[in-house]
């Protein structure tokens, strides 16, 4: 199996940004969490894009991060390596970013 295209650094800044996602969409706008109307867009804007151009890798980001879903549960469902899953779902965080900040300079 090849690596997984992002390195360590990008995949943390990728988990702080679905954080604050998974958050309000848990918990609503909070003190400690806010998505100003300007990042909510630009999050709605990256995720359908996502969707658009990898599906496979949207759909386990978005099961496992807001949902909640285990990586052994989608592996188990679409009958493949938990391992495989989570090099998907790594590099759909790749592609997540190129993406977010794509949409930054627009």
């Amino acid at each position: 199996m090849s690596k997984a295209l992002i390195t360590d650094k990008e995949y943390r800044r990728f988990e702080d940004i679905i954080y604050r996602l998974w958050y309000v969409y848990e918990f609503g706008q909070g003190k400690s969490v806010r998505l100003t109307a300007k990042e909510s867009q630009r999050l709605k804007q990256t995720l359908s894009q996502l969707k658009q151009d990898h599906p496979r890798e949207h759909d386990i980001i978005i099961r496992h991060h807001l949902e909640r879903v285990y990586y052994t549960t989608i592996a188990r469902e679409q009958n493949v390596s938990e391992g495989y899953i989570r090099k998907l779902a790594k590099n759909g965080a790749y592609y997540f970013l190129q993406i977010y900040d794509n949409n930054k300079e627009e």
